[in-house]
């Protein structure tokens, strides 16, 4: 007889022995775990550190100027009296904007072009105000976009929202009912999910909130039957369902969009947001959902960033197996805690 098993059946015949050989070895293979962190913190220092803007991606530019200037369309929907803001931001944006162009990246980009219009309205809103009496600022941003194509007029902002708007742009009971409606299936029919449909969802989804607006998050819909099963092959949660899905999002957040250690859990957060946002939208479209947990290694997780061809800085977030459900599809009832076990007033 080997050893090792001599040994269990030596501890088992002392069933007090046993529990505390079970309870040292879960102990030990806890704390040996705890090297996995040494690979989020390599991730951490290869993607979270913002350096000169010449030496940055165009998603990075992306990142670190909707960062500034989101701070302008903040502050121009300030409540109160108003104040010259913006002295310190105003430099890194016209900064980043150059960098942007000495890069050769396209000036018709959405989020360059949202810049320029945040600064024309800045500078509208100092000229109204008679904030800059000293012409501090306005000058240096009214020099700037003289170089500048203005932006169409109708892109004005901030936006204005009436109080209506945000309060009966739907019932609660309706979206009660999109909440209930919303369950994990794993019974899938063979219908084929249409670009068209993923599209519409994606583009929904990104309107959920991110920290200073960077949009951190990127969807893979992976059609190919190969690649879904090597992808899922590296997921623990998909046994006995997770192939008959006829499609696989995997939902990823770009580290590299956050400037520092302080941000490290921001990924998530911001890809929490933006999936729930998401599986919504796919809800409404008639697609059935089930999220599935990227609880791995860092070795499974290198192996699937191979397959889906991307840096290690872009996070996955989660997978989430999609399709039509079968007409009669069993759903666990999944209890809920108890209210007040959830919510406390102070």
């Amino acid at each position: 007889m080997h050893p090792k098993e001599y040994l269990r059946q030596k501890l088992r015949a002392c069933d007090t022995c046993y529990a505390r050989y079970v309870a040292i070895k879960y102990r030990i293979l806890s704390l040996l775990s705890l090297r996995y962190f040494f690979y989020d913190l390599w991730i951490v220092h290869q993607s979270m550190f913002w350096g000169a803007n010449s030496h940055l991606s165009l998603s990075q530019l992306r990142a670190k100027l909707l960062f500034y200037y989101h701070k302008i369309e903040k502050g121009l929907c300030m409540p109160g009296r108003q104040r010259l803001f913006g002295i310190e931001v105003i430099p890194q944006i016209l900064q980043i904007l150059e960098s942007w162009k000495q890069s050769g990246f396209s000036t018709n980009d959405p989020v360059y072009l949202g810049a320029i219009n945040s600064l024309q309205a800045y500078a509208t809103h100092l000229q109204a105000e008679n904030l800059d009496p000293e012409n501090k600022i306005l000058s240096k941003v009214s020099i700037y976009l003289r170089a500048e194509t203005p932006v169409e007029a109708n892109a004005d902002t901030p936006i204005i929202v009436q109080r209506d708007q945000l309060t009966e742009a739907v019932s609660f009971s309706n979206l009660r009912h999109l909440y209930l409606a919303r369950r994990s299936a794993r019974n899938f029919d063979n219908r084929p999910v249409a670009n068209e449909v993923v599209a519409r969802a994606v583009e929904a989804a990104q309107l959920s909130p991110s920290a200073c607006n960077r949009q951190p998050c990127k969807v893979f819909a992976i059609s190919d039957e190969k690649l879904r099963v090597s992808l899922l092959s590296h997921q623990n949660g998909n046994a006995g369902f997770g192939h008959l899905a006829p499609l696989l999002l995997v939902v990823t957040a770009n580290a590299d969009h956050f400037f520092g250690a302080i941000e490290r859990n921001q990924p998530y957060i911001d890809g929490g947001l933006f999936t729930m946002s998401l599986l919504y939208a796919l809800q409404v479209q008639g697609l059935a959902t089930c999220c599935l947990n990227w609880c791995v290694t860092p070795k499974t997780d290198i192996a699937a960033h191979k397959l889906l061809d991307i840096p290690k800085s872009q996070k996955i977030i989660m997978y989430i197996a999609v399709g039509y459900a079968q007409k009669q599809t069993k759903v666990p009832r999944s209890h809920r805690k108890a209210l007040n076990d959830v919510l406390e007033f102070k």
